[in-house]
């Protein structure tokens, strides 16, 4: 019994000095694992809308007075499965994803959204080359065409350039600022979403094989098509936990209060909302 005691006080303290020295952090993939995922995003927005008063009229006949309460709830939840470590250290992979839920409602009254919206999967088929980047293959079984191969491929990018941790070990009350403007293209005009999206991350304390860190994000969008623009912007606060095994976040929360606003040659809109999202991983 003696000896176990030991043993113990031996881990703590290895632990301990792990944490005082600092840990290198970084997020990738390993192979033969599954990532069983779930995101949750909750939206409640205060706006005033303004415009065509037969617009407006619609509006108030269906209930909708002013100002507009709404509340967008969407989740999501799959899969990503790994194979074994190819001889060109690339690892194929398997993802299969899908809507489980989407809500809107606007000062009470729910808003019809098509069935379809929650019965398709989406399943992609590619793999991590040795740069830890993900590139696709295919999409519901079929090759990925040029265009659309290059839309999906950037919107992996960008949720795999959400953290990218620095090159040197982090120990608790070290921080650091991640985050840079991209440039999403939509539609065939050459329009594009004008993303700044930062989060600083504080490294809190280290315990039991994981990472705790305290994050403060801010945002910023743009989207100007023809005379239709958007406008958001905002900040906040949330926590994420890495696995240090693992490589990985195995929970990430965060709240966020934004502005925003919309101008079309019909209708304007001028607000606030707040943002939660929730995202959670199994890895086996």
């Amino acid at each position: 019994m003696k000896k176990i005691y030991l043993l113990a006080l031996l881990c703590l303290g290895f632990i301990q000095l792990k944490a005082q020295q600092g840990v290198v952090f970084k997020i990738k993939y390993l192979p033969n694992r599954s990532y069983q995922s779930n995101i949750s995003v909750d939206m409640k927005v205060n706006a005033t809308v303004t415009g065509d008063q037969q617009i407006l009229d619609k509006l108030k006949e269906e209930g909708i007075t002013q100002p507009v309460n709404a509340d967008l709830v969407i989740a999501l939840g799959g899969i990503m499965k790994t194979g074994p470590l190819a001889a060109d250290n690339s690892i194929p992979m398997n993802m299969d994803y899908k809507i489980s839920n989407i809500s809107v409602t606007a000062n009470g009254k729910q808003l019809p959204i098509p069935p379809k919206a929650t019965e398709k999967d989406i399943r992609m088929v590619g793999h991590i080359n040795k740069d830890l980047q993900i590139k696709l293959d295919s999409a519901d079984g079929k090759a990925v065409a040029d265009t659309a191969q290059q839309k999906m491929q950037q919107m992996m990018n960008m949720l795999q350039k959400q953290i990218q941790f620095p090159d040197k070990p982090l120990k608790p009350g070290d921080s650091f600022t991640q985050g840079a403007p991209m440039n999403i293209p939509i539609g065939k005009d050459g329009n594009n979403v004008k993303v700044d999206a930062g989060v600083t991350y504080k490294l809190v304390r280290i315990a039991d094989g994981k990472a705790y860190f305290d994050l403060t994000p801010n945002f910023s969008l743009n989207v100007q098509v023809k005379n239709f623009s958007v406008d958001m912007s905002g900040t906040g606060t949330g926590k994420m936990i890495y696995s240090i095994k693992d490589s990985f976040p195995l929970s990430k929360e965060g709240n966020i209060m934004m502005k925003i606003k919309v101008t079309s040659p019909k209708i304007n809109l001028d607000g606030t909302a707040a943002v939660s999202s929730k995202y959670d991983v199994t890895i086996n």
